[in-house]
């Protein structure tokens, strides 16, 4: 039996349930991120110690005040948050909670204005073609919904903007009239920009090990240019880039006086020479699995960093890869790497031994943007498990060399890195196999990947992939090397099947591989509480013996779902799928350490 009651009249008690009616603009979701008030369940006191929220007036009381500020800082200033139904279970001493709003109508953003003050007059910078663009990028726009974050973020935009043309001590401030029915609102920018400026000399504190000459050579900037955060900025990062600090703050010397004159000054904290990570863990397909990485900073150069990479798991019994990288090669954003390796892989279709390595030159184009073009060569020597394949006439060499050219290509605004919500991974490569040092397979290979986060609501992200790829066999080459055709079904595949059962397989059901791929998910993750997620998908795909083959009739489909915990290493999960409109309808279970993508 439940009663309903007053606000006020079950002080202390466990929140059970909270419900919020009444909301149009931001979901349930949303609006219980901003106030204290929380429920827990069993399972999430049991497995996380959740803690459940006491219902109080005094409680009660500063979750409608949090309310009341997101909406008005949302530009709702006439919304109104009603006395909460509660509804009491007096065995439990817990309580239900109906909360209703009446959100009104926003304000709206009638006029906004700029004003430009240089020593107390205006001036005409604010007509330039760079100030337009900039302009347009700006949030608080007419006839949109006013928001305090717009505002917000605005001032630091066009504060930015002026600090990269000079002006350092730019003074930026908004001016907010509303309407006499409070509906509408004005908003005027009084921008006054100060001096003109330049930059002063450099001083550098906490270099030991690494030369001062490197530091400059990844700045752009240097006495007597014209200020700009954005320069100062990207200075910053490039020194950081180098890899070879822990700590690299680059400051203005800003003062109340506003010299027109601005020292720079960089404090560096160097990261130890010597640093070792090492992990262990567990998957469905690779089983154990543990690894070893130890870096060594300033070595062979003053300015290069040494890395060794030792791995063993069930799919590689052993792989040691050592990594010599030269920063700032052409440039503060590029990195030159020599990278020789010996590894051993087992898999359902073939067991190789390789040793060789790369020589390969990185870009960063900009945040989002990098490539790499690399010089390589590989000496294979194979075991292939189908008899049928190493029966083939064109397949009859268990050792051969590859060599040749490969380039990549990587487009990344995913974010959080390990567990994105939100972004893009875009990546092109492309590899070719020559003829040169005794090469039997010449190929041309080229893969395409795509992924796609989008936040839905809150806590409930749609994640979408879309791979495909070929080899394509070149020159007197006719077949393509074993180890480097596709290969679809796993956990990071389509999950429906096991790994590498998905595609072509000899008589005796023994994977062999293909020339073309074709694969993708669309995988909705919604957030149950705390650490805890849950995902459901739909995988697809295939693979075809000949090159640049896609037949759209031939795609398998599986389904499943899964749970994810969040860990600071990322999520880790397990997931259920089997195949659907498919003769095989066997279940697949994938036990991993992060997203499948």
């Amino acid at each position: 039996m439940s009663l309903s009651l007053t606000a006020y009249s079950q002080e202390n008690a466990e929140i059970r349930n909270l419900k919020i009616k009444g909301n149009k603009a931001f979901d349930n979701g949303e609006l219980l991120e901003k106030i204290s008030f929380n429920k827990a369940s069993w399972i999430g006191k049991l497995l996380f110690k959740q803690e459940p929220s006491l219902y109080s007036a005094d409680a009660w009381e500063m979750n409608k005040a949090q309310l009341e500020a997101f909406y008005q800082a949302e530009g709702y200033l006439h919304v109104q948050i009603e006395e909460p139904e509660v509804e009491m279970h007096p065995r439990k001493y817990k309580v239900d909670l109906l909360i209703r709003i009446v959100e009104g109508e926003p304000v709206t953003v009638d006029e906004v204005g700029f004003s430009t003050l240089s020593a107390g007059r205006g001036d005409s910078l604010l007509k330039e073609n760079s100030w337009q663009k900039q302009n347009g990028e700006l949030k608080t726009i007419e006839g949109e919904r006013f928001r305090d974050k717009n505002v917000g973020s605005d001032q630091d935009v066009i504060a930015h903007w002026f600090a990269s043309l000079g002006y350092a001590y730019v003074d930026v401030q908004p001016s907010v009239l509303l309407s006499g029915d409070t509906m509408m609102a004005d908003v005027k920018w009084n921008i006054d920009k100060g001096p003109f400026c330049r930059f002063g000399e450099l001083t550098v504190e906490g270099l030991e090990r690494t030369p001062l000459e490197a530091i400059r050579k990844q700045m752009t900037v240097g006495a007597g240019d014209v200020y700009s955060s954005e320069e100062l900025s990207q200075s910053q990062k490039h020194i950081y880039e180098l890899g070879l600090f822990r700590i690299a703050s680059l400051q203005a010397g800003l003062n109340n006086r506003q010299r027109d004159t601005i020292p720079l000054k960089l404090i560096i904290e160097e990261a130890p020479r010597w640093s070792t990570r090492f992990g262990v863990g567990y998957g469905r397909e690779d089983k154990f699995r543990t690894f070893v990485d130890v870096t060594y900073l300033n070595f062979p150069g003053r300015t290069m960093r040494s890395n060794f990479y030792a791995k063993h798991s069930d799919l590689e019994p052993y792989r040691f890869e050592a990594k010599i990288t030269q920063p700032a090669i052409l440039g503060p954003r590029s990195s030159l790497e020599f990278k020789p390796v010996i590894r051993r892989r087992k898999e359902p279709g073939f067991e190789s031994f390789l040793w060789g390595g790369d020589l390969a030159l990185h870009q960063n184009f900009s945040d989002y943007l990098t490539g790499s073009v690399a010089l390589y060569f590989e000496r294979v020597d194979i075991d292939i498990t189908s008899e049928f394949e190493r029966s083939l006439r064109d397949l009859n060499q268990s050792t051969y060399s590859k060599n040749g050219v490969s380039l990549g290509l990587l487009y990344y605004t995913a974010s959080p890195r390990f567990d994105p919500s939100e972004g893009w991974s875009l990546a092109i490569n492309n590899r070719t196999n020559t003829s040169l040092f005794d090469s039997p397979y010449p190929f041309l290979k080229y893969l395409f990947e795509i992924k796609r986060y989008q936040p839905l609501s809150s806590g409930f992200v749609l994640a979408m992939r879309l791979k495909a790829g070929s080899i394509i066999p070149s020159g007197n080459g006719t077949v393509s090397p074993f180890e480097e055709r596709f290969f679809a079904g796993g956990s990071q595949s389509v999950r429906g099947w096991s790994r590498q059962m998905l595609g072509p397989l000899d008589e005796k059901n023994i994977p062999i591989g293909g020339n073309a791929i074709l694969e993708g998910s669309i995988e909705p993750r919604i957030k149950i509480f705390g650490p805890l997620s849950m995902v459901l998908f739909m995988d697809y795909g295939n693979v075809w013996r000949k090159e640049n083959t896609f037949k759209f009739d031939e795609i398998r489909f599986a389904a499943g779902t899964g749970i994810r915990v969040s860990t600071p290493i990322g999520p880790v999960g397990i997931d259920f799928a089997r195949p659907v409109f498919d003769d095989e309808n066997k279940w697949q279970f994938h036990l991993n350490i992060g997203h499948a993508f």
